[in-house]
């Protein structure tokens, strides 16, 4: 089962894209399981590099609203760049978190994509960024 970690700025948007796997069958066809910082004892301030970290070390795929990127040290896209090897799992960022909760046709293509992420995961590592949808 692949476990996909919401980062804390789009739990409410991961669980609509999850809804949506669900009402398109997805959720039958390919073992997925949402979770939240909490649940794998995270604090929600945690800083960027260690949150990756634990996703490359546990295999989770990072579900972002696109963390910040500023230039400091703790950036999540620095932190990739520092520590990047041909065999990381990509950070999954959600293109327009907006439109997931408002538009119900974009939250299935994002909800389809992540599908065929999930499903091509093997073929994904050593990619730093894939966006939904």
């Amino acid at each position: 089962m692949q476990r996909i970690l919401s980062d804390h700025n789009c739990e409410r948007h991961a669980q609509e894209i999850f809804y949506a796997l669900q009402r398109l069958g997805y959720d039958d066809l390919i073992p997925m399981m949402l979770s939240v910082f909490p649940d794998v004892n995270l604090p929600y301030d945690a800083h960027d590099e260690v949150v990756w970290q634990l996703c490359q070390e546990n295999g989770y795929l990072l579900l972002t609203g696109n963390r910040r990127t500023v230039d400091d040290e703790d950036s999540l896209e620095l932190t990739i760049r520092r520590l990047y090897t041909s065999t990381i799992l990509p950070v999954v960022t959600i293109g327009d978190m907006n439109r997931v909760l408002h538009d119900r046709d974009y939250c299935e293509r994002c909800a389809i994509r992540l599908a065929e992420i999930v499903l091509d995961l093997e073929t994904l590592r050593g990619v730093t960024r894939l966006y939904l949808p």
